[in-house]
């Protein structure tokens, strides 16, 4: 039996949610001009980074060059991040657990890949200085497609190719209420990561089990056999 779980990044993997909030709105607001973006990032189309900027230059400005304006956000958010981790490197930590998560899971035969929400660099970056080792993990990120459910996807075929083997089981790790749409549009399994009270929008939206972090990483793994 081959066994995937693919993990998102913000809030799952590393604990950056708070300033990766804080470095949008500032992007949001110098490139595009626009204040006080919602940072419930549920109430976009898509809950990634290249279609949130896409769906905001569409709705509220009036900019005709929609992928360049996109890359500018890019651009200015990964600065702003990059800022962010020399002034305030408490900002970036991992969830614990995380830093020994993936050779944990391969002991126990399961292959691990990555698919965020976020832009390659930034996402890297962010889980770089969370101490998280993540360069040799297959992963997918926003630049590669803009729903979350293709990036999970194209997670697993980039995992299947390194590894020459297809996926008999396959279970998504994340921390909002889209992570869980997007598990059920694929018919995968999904663990949640969050506390309270996210914790229990993510059992709402049907999540059946929600861990508070991985320092616990029996009762990760019990959670994802359950979920085969």
């Amino acid at each position: 039996m081959s066994k995937l779980v693919i993990f998102d990044v913000d809030g799952t993997l590393a604990r950056t949610s708070t300033v990766d909030d804080e470095c949008w709105q500032k992007a949001a607001l110098e490139v595009l001009g626009i204040d006080g973006i919602s940072t419930d990032w549920g109430s976009y189309e898509h809950s990634t980074d290249e279609a949130i900027a896409t769906e905001l230059i569409q709705k509220y400005t009036d900019f005709f060059d929609v992928v360049g304006k996109v890359h500018e956000v890019r651009d200015r958010f990964r600065d702003l991040i990059l800022q962010a981790g020399k002034s305030e490197p408490n900002l970036f930590t991992a969830m614990p657990g995380a830093p020994t998560l993936f050779s944990c899971l391969a002991d126990a035969g399961w292959q691990s890949a990555i698919a965020t929400g976020g832009w390659e660099l930034t996402a890297r970056y962010k889980l770089t200085q969370a101490g998280v080792p993540h360069e040799d993990i297959p992963a997918a990120f926003a630049n590669d497609a803009h729903p979350r459910s293709e990036i999970i996807q194209l997670a697993q075929c980039r995992a299947e190719e390194r590894t020459g083997k297809s996926f008999d089981h396959i279970v998504y790790v994340g921390d909002g209420v889209w992570d869980v749409r997007a598990a059920d549009q694929l018919g995968i399994g999904f663990v949640g990561c969050a506390t309270f009270p996210r914790s229990e929008e993510l059992l709402t939206a049907g999540a059946k089990v929600v861990l508070p972090c991985f320092s616990d990483q029996e009762l990760l793994l019990k959670a994802l056999n359950d979920e085969c």
